[in-house]
């Protein structure tokens, strides 16, 4: 414990970024999650350790609203270690700061959710509730009281302490890492497993297939199977690519977007294409 031990400035920022992150969960959008709430968190100390340069500042604040969704216990954790890479930067500039900070973000935010969502969500709730329930139905007002302190002590001690780990660990971790060119590998690695996450995002939670069947030469035809024989899950993949191109190369707005899926839904949907 005594590497995690913080001086009066460390636990200043330590506890800055713990009460602003308390609303992430307030901040959220359809579009970037806890996006927002994540870099609002950090606006403060982003400022201070960027102080009077407005491009760096508001490029670091960019960074840090982009897509972002996990167990809302671990965010100061991952918020630790993005901050401990943003005071790096602004010591020394480090190369591509843009994608080692999302990846970063991208590679922990998935393992860390499940987690979070299994352990807390999934088990210390149902624990606490039994047992607040148990003694509640008795009419006993120590109930709802240890509801409250079973799950919420160990939630937000998680939730500080993570942002503890996440600062001190990181600060270290980062300048040692940046120096051997292990930054780029875990990156790199970080990448790779948020693209796997996207691709099987995209499988299970974009259901567009075509509906086109017929018969010739006395089979029948069914034009999805085709598509799935070469790749099962490539339209919805290609629905996505194509949105994620219209986004970033032709600036079309998101909300564009989600209108013209929409027609495009109902048209084909109507002529009986796609379903």
């Amino acid at each position: 414990m005594k590497g995690l031990s913080l001086n009066k400035e460390e636990k200043k920022e330590v506890n800055t970024l713990f009460v602003r992150q308390l609303t992430v969960m307030a901040e959220l959008t359809y579009v970037r999650l806890q996006g927002p709430g994540f870099g609002w968190s950090l606006m403060p100390l982003l400022r201070k350790i960027y102080k009077d340069d407005d491009e760096k500042y508001y490029a670091a604040l960019e960074r840090n609203v982009m897509y972002f969704n996990t167990n809302p216990a671990f965010v100061p954790f991952i918020q630790g270690i993005v901050y401990s890479m943003e005071k790096e930067n602004a010591e020394t500039p480090m190369e591509d700061i843009d994608t080692s900070v999302n990846g970063i973000k991208v590679g922990l935010m998935g393992p860390l959710a499940g987690l979070g969502d299994s352990f807390f969500t999934g088990t210390l709730r149902v624990i606490a509730a039994g047992v607040g329930m148990s003694l509640a139905q008795k009419g006993n007002i120590l109930g709802p009281i240890l509801f409250f302190l079973i799950y919420h002590i160990p939630f937000y001690l998680v939730r500080y302490y993570g942002g503890v780990v996440g600062y001190k660990l990181g600060a270290s971790f980062i300048s040692e890492a940046q120096e051997s060119g292990l930054l780029q590998s875990i990156t790199k690695g970080c990448g790779m497993l948020g693209l796997m996450m996207i691709g099987a995002m995209t499988y299970l939670n974009v259901p567009f297939g075509l509906s086109v069947e017929t018969t010739m030469a006395g089979q029948e035809f069914v034009l999805q199977d085709v598509f799935d024989q070469i790749m099962p899950g490539l339209l919805p993949l290609g629905l996505v690519w194509l949105c994620i191109y219209l986004l970033k190369n032709k600036n079309v707005s998101v909300n564009k977007l989600l209108i013209g899926i929409l027609v495009v839904s109902v048209i084909l949907g109507g002529l009986g294409i796609a379903g």
